[in-house]
């Protein structure tokens, strides 16, 4: 199993001490990869370059679906192997106008994904399962993607994260661990209340 730091969560590291500070702080910290959220500005070349220094796995990317085909030179040049959309907003799951669009968008930049045997997915928030909603579900199902758990989101919605893992086996290849604390917290490992 690789473990990887999703780099959204060290973005206020990356914006006062530039990229590769953060890789190397991941490096030192003894991490198999990364998940970008952006690429801070760098070619697809110059980020190559900075995880092979640091000996750091590109796993995967948040990308959305529209924004996919732009950022294939990233995908392409650094090997990434999933990509997951990183939001859409409850408006657009629960209109059928914008959802039709939504999936339209989906299956075109799945396609070209596909095509370089690239995983596609969606990475869930809380918001997706309001109301007794499960659009995390929905999707995955109607654009044959996949799903990245964000087990954190998902037990703030009051969902139970191995239950979602039992419901959707095959469907999810990557997690995200983040922890439960007090007053919905992120909190180390083991010092929540999520049965890691």
């Amino acid at each position: 199993m690789l473990l990887g730091v999703q780099l959204y969560s060290l973005r206020e590291t990356a914006e006062k001490e530039g990229a590769e500070k953060v890789l190397s702080l991941v490096s030192e910290a003894g991490y198999d990869g990364v998940e970008f959220a952006g690429f801070y500005g760098k070619t697809p070349e110059e980020m190559k370059a900075l995880l092979e220094k640091y000996k750091l796995i590109p796993i995967s990317a948040h990308i959305g679906a529209a924004a996919v085909e732009e950022n294939l030179p990233y995908i392409d040049a650094l090997g990434i192997k999933y990509v997951f959309i990183p939001w859409v907003g409850t408006d657009t799951f629960s209109s059928p106008e914008k959802y039709a669009e939504l999936l339209q968008t989906v299956k075109k930049a799945k396609a070209l994904l596909d095509e370089r045997g690239v995983v596609f997915g969606y990475h869930n928030h809380a918001h997706e399962y309001e109301g007794g909603n499960d659009y995390i579900g929905k999707i995955t199902k109607d654009a044959g993607i996949k799903a990245e758990l964000d087990v954190f989101w998902a037990a703030y919605a009051g969902v139970d994260p191995l239950a979602f893992i039992q419901t959707y086996a095959g469907r999810v290849p990557l997690l995200h661990f983040k922890e439960f604390g007090a007053e919905n917290a992120n909190v180390e490992l083991g010092r929540g209340c999520l049965d890691f």
